[in-house]
């Protein structure tokens, strides 16, 4: 089984957070680069996959040269190739046509992402991805059972403690959840050989796109704002009794 995984680099440690200026960005000190939390699990699930049915996992990343730190890491874990397509976008329409355009030029099987990525939270990628494709997807996944007759059984959230368990056909695209499987350790010397192997780059002419198609529409950012505080602690004192009677009049009256 041929499986991608989309690993996006996201900030790592950051400090001296601030709204930048313009109030539509924010600022930050930071220099490192870290993979999304939710795309590590997808790649731990790949791996798991490798172990049962064998084959090979490819990375891709979408970023600059800083995101090489991100394929070196996946890399390290396990994986077997890494591909870096050479674009910069937030926009979730941008991005989910670049890397369909990138997995149009691989071979795969099963292509894993997380649900979501740490610094936008817009789940959008993934399935956008999918439907460009035109290959089935489920969402918040679980569970993966590959199975011989050229499909996935995945187990998948749907909210309020509910689950639904869907069989697709492959080739498909998994979002998955947190937590599906064990997050491992990487030892510091296999990070560094890691960094001796080659990562193959698409810019965006080999893709066939044009910057011009990728100018973001109908996606800005109007405004960036601190959260706002609107209620106040109140400690409430006296006896057990005298506590009670005053949380139930406090409850009486926001009814």
């Amino acid at each position: 089984m041929n499986i991608v995984v989309c690993c996006k680099a996201v900030p790592g440690l950051v400090t001296d957070l601030k709204i930048g200026a313009d109030g539509k960005a924010i600022q930050y000190q930071g220099q490192l680069l870290a993979i999304n939390e939710c795309d590590e699990y997808a790649l731990e699930e790949a791996l798991a996959l490798k172990r049962s049915h064998g084959g090979q996992i490819t990375a891709i990343s979408m970023g600059n040269i800083k995101a090489l730190d991100i394929l070196y890491y996946a890399l390290a874990k396990g994986a077997d190739k890494a591909v870096r397509v050479d674009c910069e976008s937030q926009d979730p329409r941008v991005a989910s046509n670049v890397i369909a355009s990138a997995l149009g030029k691989l071979d795969f099987d099963l292509v894993l992402t997380g649900t979501q990525s740490r610094d936008t939270l817009g789940g959008q990628v993934g399935i956008a991805a999918a439907s460009l494709l035109g290959i089935p997807f489920a969402y918040a996944v679980v569970e993966v059972e590959a199975r011989e007759n050229n499909t996935v059984k995945v187990r998948k959230e749907l909210g309020g403690g509910r689950y639904a368990e869907v069989e697709l056909m492959l080739p498909a695209l998994l979002c998955v959840q947190t937590g599906i499987q064990p997050l491992t350790f990487v030892p510091p010397a296999r990070r560094i050989r890691a960094r001796q192997q080659p990562v193959a780059s698409f810019s965006l002419a080999d893709l066939g796109l044009q910057v011009d198609q990728l100018a973001p529409r109908g996606y800005r950012f109007i405004a960036v704002r601190p959260p706002e505080r609107t209620h106040q602690v109140e400690l409430l004192q006296g006896s057990p009794q005298e506590i009670a009677t005053a949380l139930l009049n406090k409850i009486r009256e926001s009814l």
